[in-house]
């Protein structure tokens, strides 16, 4: 890790990964680009990005795809900045791989690019993602009731995921369509995507969002002990237990800040820009696969959740300041015991909505 390289490799790695910021995606994506920075960026490629390239063994990778759940913008673009030319795609094995697809110098982080041609895309009304081209599926194997579900007489396939076009005609997937809810202004809550968006913050573990069928967007933050614990210690603050750590007003101050980074980014859409997270707080336990708040694979229980905690809730959408829990926990030895905390909930600022503020 670079944190623990001596001074002088430090700094020459984050200067020129500064430069690889500033020059190496405007490079990929054919933008105009000064002599200077590119004799800049060429010196980080010998000093720093081949290095490192290749102790990552993507030295010769001329194109890469990533696809699945998507991975965070910070990641994808240092990758595109060391010159790697990474994009995403969007496919199932029903349409012989992709539906859509980034092309060279049209690369979003945030979207899964255009359907090539012959590929058709639309969104239904409750927000799910239909598509049909030559590829699709002709059935499922000896299973005529599933293969009616998913593929409408015409060929149109249904994904099960949710999604819009953007502005630019990029296609964005932003949870499974039975997930998606929506807010009492009837805009459209995507909690999975949220929580992904706050889970790429190092600091941040687990996320729970609550709005659907509510005015507005709330949330439950479960900090990362390591990531926090290594903060803490770089900021000299003191704490005796994960507990502790959690309700210790900088930790709730770092991650109202996550949160706001978060709003300003949903600000800029037009489709999410209500679901802005107004006000959160930190459990004072980790949500365990044990006390059957998440499942084995880490995915959250909801009814659970909402069972569980259902005071917590109520207090971060009725206004309170703070609110007592008592929590039944199970220890690693199978003995069961109880969590008691007040816990402290914020408000967090909301940016301006991208069309308000360009009116």
């Amino acid at each position: 890790r670079m944190k623990d390289a001596g001074r002088l490799k430090r700094s020459l790695f984050d200067h020129f990964m500064r430069v690889a910021k500033k020059t190496g995606v405007a490079l990929m994506d054919g933008q105009s680009v000064s002599a200077w920075d590119r004799f800049h960026y060429w010196l980080g490629e010998l000093l720093v990005y081949g290095p490192l390239k290749n102790t990552l063994g993507l030295s010769r990778v001329r194109v890469a795809y990533t696809a699945g759940e998507a991975i965070g913008p910070e990641i994808f673009e240092f990758y595109r900045s060391l010159g790697i030319n990474l994009k995403q795609l969007y496919g199932q094995t029903e349409a012989t791989v992709f539906i859509t697809m980034q092309p060279d110098g049209v690369v979003r982080s945030e979207s899964v690019g255009t359907p090539p041609p012959g590929v058709e895309v639309r969104i239904e009304e409750n927000g799910e993602v239909v598509y049909r081209s030559p590829g699709v599926f002709k059935e499922y194997f000896k299973n005529p009731e599933a293969t009616a579900e998913t593929k409408t007489s015409d060929n149109w396939v249904h994904t099960g995921d949710a999604g819009y076009f953007d502005d630019e005609g990029h296609l964005r997937i932003i949870d499974r369509a039975k997930d998606v809810g929506k807010l009492n202004d009837s805009s459209m809550f995507a909690p999975k995507f949220l929580e992904n968006k706050l889970k790429f913050f190092p600091e941040i573990k687990e996320v729970v969002t609550f709005g659907d069928q509510r005015d507005f967007v709330t949330a439950f933050i479960n900090i990362d002990l390591d990531a926090v614990a290594s903060w803490a210690e770089r900021n000299n603050v003191a704490y005796a237990s994960y507990q502790e750590l959690a309700a210790h007003p900088e930790v709730y101050a770092l991650v109202q800040g996550c949160i706001e980074q978060v709003n300003q980014s949903l600000a800029q859409d037009s489709h999410l820009s209500s679901s802005q997270i107004r006000r959160f707080l930190i459990l004072h336990k980790e949500l365990d696969p044990d006390d059957g708040e998440l499942t084995r694979t880490r995915k959250v229980r909801r009814r659970i959740i909402n069972e569980r905690y259902g005071d917590l809730i109520d207090a971060l959408f009725d206004g309170r300041k703070n609110c007592f829990i008592s929590t039944e926990v199970m220890f690693e030895d199978g003995r069961k015991g109880q969590i008691e905390a007040d816990l402290e909930i914020r408000d967090a600022a909301v940016s301006e909505e991208r069309s308000r503020a360009a009116a």
